[in-house]
């Protein structure tokens, strides 16, 4: 199965990435994970940090939503035409989710 999701970029990421949003191809069982290390691999930079490397986890420094829901989960299968959100949360960090 393969399929298609939307990435779009706030704030910083967009402003590296040069992109208010790009499309990825999705093959069976991809995860957040996978997509963000990609990410990270084309652009660097701020990318870095999203995964905090000591949990695992999306950074509480960083919000990203799937579809307008918040996830810290990186191992989020996704689906044909989810949507993957990556910005700054407004006024610091959020809770645990």
């Amino acid at each position: 199965m393969t399929g298609k999701i939307k990435i779009m970029f706030h704030a910083t990421f967009r402003e590296v990435t040069g992109n208010k949003e790009i499309e990825e191809k999705l093959d069976k069982d991809r995860t957040v994970q996978f997509f963000l290390n990609k990410l990270q691999k084309t652009y660097g930079k701020d990318f870095n940090g999203v995964i905090d490397a000591s949990t695992g986890k999306i950074s509480t420094e960083v919000l990203v939503l799937i579809n307008g829901r918040a996830i810290r989960k990186t191992d989020i299968v996704l689906k044909d035409n989810d949507v993957l959100l990556i910005t700054l949360p407004l006024g610091g960090g959020w809770g645990e989710n």
